[in-house]
């Protein structure tokens, strides 16, 4: 069998992930039983729930535990807890007293040097170290600024505010703002049904409910497949449907989530760069095998003569895919999707339970385990040879593949620039 090629961009590349994955599962909210929570709190929910909780003098012990719940940890997400009661899971909406302290974006040159602290300095009271390191910048990369907030206010926290007004950290000296939430009675306790858009921390949307457009394509998405060993899904065209409503916002916010067939989907659709990426592709027949399977190569050239894309002197570009560069190809014939065998990667073989074995050493292999990549010069090319399996028959195929780039446009700036490249290989094989 011989074989011809001819690869041709492919304007996205799309997927989808199930929320239900490993990886999301460290972004989920749970529910904790009522029983974990401090008496004074489980009292209040129960009553809540029972016919409705209301006060003008919320006690102490409602208050502290209010604290102790939602006290800033190591991770922290959900600003409501999240309480299972008798089988039903709610999201508990505590309207109590907060004190929150923060200090302003403002960096003054001019302000009361007798009303100003350190955030690094010393204090008497272990509450006012604690508010004034939290609000305050240390200088670590990766932090910033946060906010105090308490229900139940010490009298030296309020002594300090009496005291002082600015915070000086590593940024320079702000003003310390002061913001007292629902601060006046009645103070209510109300619960709500914990639902699955809670339990995501985003925005559901059911599939059913959007258009025929933006349905038969997510259909088309996850129907592709959802893990590392399914070929990745490249379009000339997306719904302008998705972008409406499925695509994050212009400020950077969680793209929403979406249900189809039951199952809910993270679905992400990122748009090529090839033109700003300094890379070509090509692809050319290669001999036949031995025993006369078909093979073809493709080819990754480094290069500086594109006018989009700048690279700085003497720098690398890196090359990134998962399990193989350029890129794994899977051939579809019939209800079958075989991955083509190359001198870049293993095809893996099936175990003894019915799993597959990706030749690492790791037994359940994730993206981070087969991900690869390699550096490579100007001029440079990478060349995998992909053979077809004996079990296609002659006729013609489209593959489809991705891989993506990082390197640095200026050498001053450690910020490098990422970009994408999907694309299609139109395959025939041919009997000699």
């Amino acid at each position: 069998m011989t074989a011809q090629v001819a690869p041709s961009t492919a304007s996205y590349l799309a997927g989808a992930v199930s929320v239900e994955e490993f990886e999301y599962q460290r972004q989920e909210n749970t529910s904790q039983p009522i029983s974990e929570f401090p008496e004074a709190f489980a009292d209040a929910v129960r009553e809540a729930r029972d016919g409705g909780f209301q006060t003008d003098d919320p006690s102490e012990e409602l208050l502290a535990a209010l604290d102790e719940i939602t006290k800033p940890r190591t991770r922290i997400r959900w600003s409501e807890p999240v309480v299972e009661l008798d089988g039903n899971a709610y999201v508990v909406e505590p309207h109590l007293p907060v004190l929150e302290l923060r200090l302003g974006e403002e960096l003054l040159k001019e302000y009361d040097e007798s009303r100003t602290v350190s955030s690094e300095g010393e204090f008497e009271h272990e509450e006012v170290e604690s508010l004034v390191r939290r609000i305050g910048w240390d200088g670590q990369p990766n932090t910033a600024r946060g906010s105090y907030k308490r229900s139940l206010v010490p009298d030296e926290v309020e002594a300090f505010l009496d005291e002082y007004d600015y915070v000086e950290d590593e940024r320079g000296v702000s003003r310390i703002v002061v913001e007292r939430h629902n601060w006046e009675p009645p103070y209510t306790i109300e619960l709500r049904e914990f639902t699955e858009e809670d339990r995501w921390g985003q925005e559901i949307h059911d599939a059913k409910a959007l258009d025929d457009a933006l349905r038969e394509f997510l259909d088309s998405v996850v129907a592709s497949g959802t893990g590392i060993g399914t070929p990745p899904f490249v379009t000339d065209e997306v719904p302008a449907s998705y972008f409406e409503t499925l695509a994050p916002d212009d400020r950077g916010g969680k793209r929403p989530l979406v249900r189809v067939d039951g199952r809910i989907y993270r679905v992400h659709v990122v748009e090529g760069t090839h033109e700003a990426m300094p890379v070509t592709l090509t692809a050319e027949p290669a001999e036949p095998t031995a025993d006369g399977l078909a093979r073809f190569r493709l080819q990754v050239t480094v290069t500086d003569d594109k006018p989009e894309a700048v690279v700085a002197p003497g720098e690398p570009v890196e090359l990134h895919s998962g399990i193989g560069l350029p890129t794994a190809l899977w051939i579809e014939h019939g209800d079958e999707s075989h991955l083509l065998d190359s001198d870049r990667y293993e095809v893996p073989v099936a175990s003894e339970d019915g799993g597959k074995s990706w030749s690492l050493d790791v037994e359940d292999p994730g993206m981070e385990e087969v991900a690869v990549s390699e550096e490579l010069s100007v001029s440079d090319e990478l060349t995998a040879t992909y053979v077809v399996p004996g079990t296609v028959p002659a006729g013609s195929y489209t593959l489809s593949g991705s891989f993506g780039a990082l390197w640095l446009e200026n050498p001053d700036d450690y910020n490098q620039t990422q970009g994408v490249y999907p694309f299609e290989v139109e395959l025939t094989l041919t009997e000699p």
